[in-house]
């Protein structure tokens, strides 16, 4: 996935970097598409405001979406289901190794 680094921010090539994303600045779609990451549904964990949407990689690893509830709206996702993560270039922070 291309996720654009921070101004000022000059890594070395070959050298390793951490990408982390804040579980709010994410969001899971149904439809998995090139360059997303993707997995698994694991578990669905609702808390009033929000729903934390715990997803095992395909890559390995896991990754948890938090997702602001809507009065009204259902997302339609099920323990189980292929989904994806999406998120926004500008969400991503670049952390060096």
């Amino acid at each position: 996935m291309a996720a654009g680094l921070p101004e000022g921010f000059h890594g070395e090539k070959g050298k390793m970097i951490t990408i982390v994303v804040r579980p709010e600045h994410a969001e899971v779609v149904a439809k998995p598409a090139a360059g997303v990451l993707a997995g698994r549904l694991d578990n669905i964990v609702y808390f009033g405001t929000d729903t934390h949407y715990h997803i095992d990689l395909d890559t390995g690893g896991a990754f948890t979406v938090r997702m602001q509830n809507l009065r009204g709206s259902e997302s339609g996702f099920s323990v189980g289901d292929k989904v994806g993560i999406a998120f926004k270039t500008d969400a991503v922070q670049a952390l060096r190794d």
